[in-house]
């Protein structure tokens, strides 16, 4: 009989658990048997409490808001006995063996509708739900922190409809007293801690309108501001049995939902490893610092989810893990890999656009992206405009020194590069961004628009393709190296208004009028690959920023809302764009991109992209 090192080469390491990723990572744990938001949490990683939330209608009669408990024990979630109140939004904190939930509301989805608001409390004592004393008022979206007989609830929404509240309350296992206030008022806030020495971070303004991402310590008689969260947030989950001095938040909603995920350390909070499923509405939250859980919550692509993540930190004694390793678990007797395993992206809105155009330049990621040049009404004039995005919105810049319409790009938002375009003659024109101008450089062989662009840096591009003077669709393909073009190996099929993606020695190029033809370069020449799996995609936006092995495209005319990737051999369809498109610019990675502008009619909106991925011990099976 041969052995696996006789087939393969090398040995198979035996182990009697799976590895972890060296640092810290999220890896999937058992799903809920409820799928539910707004729910109340309690507990540690291996002993958590899950309780209330929305599940959706019929749940519960005419409400959504439901009753069901649930226990998890580090492997599965278990159904336990069900509270008093359906409700979600609640105040909750506690063990697995004694919690708290108390206020939250609950919406009728049925005649007469509207909503209920509490001020119930309600104990659980590993067993069973029995009322207790009220809250003082109604509280709902609150932060809250501490075990059963010492508790704490900051801030958080009151009334219907709802207003901000500073307030905080202290429950000491019989009764609510008054404390001092927060410093910001707000909700949608997370909470962690003991009653002694606990924080409340991030959460939504009511009035002006806005994410915040403030961060206050309580230290048992009053509230402090210290330093705020990396990425401002609305209603994400906490370990909420961790400490002042170590925290975790994770998922809500920046806008859009979101994967990030934050550490306190006593004084800052840094990013960490990112969740595998972006989550908002306030998911359930448990555990300490190193080992938080994360369960339940809302996507608005994927309505209410049963997803439960750990959160671990490894340590010498651990076995890290290397992607594409390969081991036999002995305690599993499952033979075993590690791969990269992405999740499900999806499209949300963004900032729009403060000129709505067509046909423009982009260079950047998503969080740091820019658009230059395009066309705003299919004639004169032309526009040089330049914009740079924050994540979040679109603040002009200085213009191009030539406006051109059907641009390229390449870079990032601080050192990009322009070439080609149409206003009204071809363009050969090249120039530079170097954070605060624009530098017109040398000239390309070739004068031409609607060419693919290729390229990361401002330093080392492709432009391929496009619509020259010479011919209605060009083969030519130019390589910049930073100071200077040079003909290359031209592509198989001449075509313009199409998209690219990856490096000038491993680059990939899509779509076109009426194509879904691919092409692959390897450094030397075009190796034509399989087609997109829709057709007719002109002016197709893409992941300038991806790889040939890993791009994303997306829209394209006539009035597609297509979003495609590319895994190295073939096109998946995937998520569609919320707005048909074509003539878009794209900007970012496979994962995190944007899809800015086009047309019909001439358009300002902004798509934001996010796929969650993460290294996953994946069971080999025959199949």
């Amino acid at each position: 009989m041969s052995t696996y090192k006789e087939i393969k080469g090398f040995k198979v390491q035996t182990l009697n658990a799976d590895p972890v990723v060296a640092g810290t990572s999220w890896s999937s744990g058992g799903n809920l048997n409820m799928a539910r938001y707004t729910l109340g949490n309690a507990g540690t990683q291996t002993a958590a409490l899950g309780f209330g939330g929305y599940a959706g209608p019929p749940a519960g009669g005419t409400t959504g808001s439901t009753v069901n408990t649930e226990a998890y024990d580090g492997t599965s979630w278990t159904e336990v006995n069900n509270m008093n109140q359906a409700k979600g939004h609640g105040v909750s904190f506690g063990l697995q063996t004694a919690a708290i939930f108390a206020g939250g509301y609950k919406d009728l989805n049925a005649p007469p509708y509207g909503r209920t608001v509490f001020t119930e409390t309600e104990s659980w004592n590993g067993s069973s739900w029995t009322e207790v004393n009220n809250l003082p008022k109604s509280l709902y979206r609150t932060a809250a922190f501490g075990t059963s007989t010492a508790g704490i609830t900051a801030a958080g929404a009151t009334g219907h409809p709802a207003s901000d509240n500073s307030e905080s309350y202290s429950w000491d296992g019989t009764n609510w007293t008054d404390g001092p206030n927060v410093n910001t008022p707000r909700s949608y806030q997370m909470g962690l801690g003991t009653s002694t020495s606990g924080m409340i971070i991030g959460g939504y303004i009511q009035s002006p309108a806005s994410v915040v991402g403030n961060t206050e310590i309580w230290n048992g008689s009053a509230w402090t501001e210290v330093n705020d969260l990396n990425t401002a947030r609305r209603g994400s989950g906490a370990s909420t049995l961790g400490s002042t001095s170590e925290g975790i938040i994770f998922g809500g909603s920046t806008p859009p939902v979101t994967t990030k995920t934050e550490v306190y350390n006593g004084t800052s909070w840094s990013e960490t490893a990112d969740l595998a499923n972006a989550r908002m509405e306030n998911p359930g939250g448990s555990g300490v610092g190193s080992l938080a859980l994360a369960f339940g919550g809302e996507n608005p692509s994927l309505g209410e989810l049963t997803a439960t993540e750990e959160f671990s930190v490894s340590t010498v004694a651990d076995t890290n893990l290397d992607l594409g390793q390969v081991y036999y678990n002995s305690t599993a007797n499952a033979f075993k890999v590690t791969q990269n395993v992405d999740g499900t992206g999806s499209w949300a809105t963004g900032g729009n656009l403060n000129t709505k155009r067509m046909g423009a330049g982009g260079a950047g990621i998503q969080t740091a992206g820019a658009i230059f040049g395009g066309d705003a009404d299919g004639g004169s004039p032309r526009y040089g405009l330049h914009e740079q995005y924050n994540g979040t919105s679109w603040t002009e810049s200085t213009d191009l020194n030539q406006g051109k319409a059907y641009t390229g790009g390449a870079g990032t938002q601080t050192s990009a590069l322009n070439f080609t375009g149409y206003a009204p003659q071809r363009w050969a024109l090249t120039e530079l961004w170097n954070g605060s101008s624009w530098t017109e450089l040398n000239d390309m062989n070739t004068a031409r628009f609607g060419a693919a662009s290729v390229g990361q840096v401002s330093t080392a591009a492709l432009a391929a393709g496009g619509s020259s003077g010479a011919s209605a669709t060009a083969d030519v393909v130019e390589s910049w190296n930073g100071s200077s073009w040079t003909e290359i190996a031209e592509i198989n099929t001449g075509r313009a208004y199409f998209a690219g993606s990856g490096t000038p020695s491993a680059g990939l190029v899509f779509g076109g009028p009426s194509s879904a033809l691919t092409e692959l370069w390897n450094g030397s020449s075009w190796t034509e690959v399989n087609d997109m799996n829709s057709n007719a995609r002109t002016g197709v936006g893409g992941s300038r920023q991806g790889t040939n092995t890993s791009a994303l495209g997306f829209g394209g005319n006539p009035n597609n809302v297509n979003t495609e990737i590319w895994n190295g051999t073939s096109w998946t369809e995937v998520n569609n764009l919320a707005t048909a498109r074509g003539n878009i610019t794209g900007i970012g990675t496979t994962s995190l991109a944007l899809a800015v502008g086009g047309e019909p009619p001439y358009l300002t909106a902004t798509e934001e992209w996010t796929q969650p991925s993460s290294v996953l011990n994946q069971t080999i099976t025959a199949s």
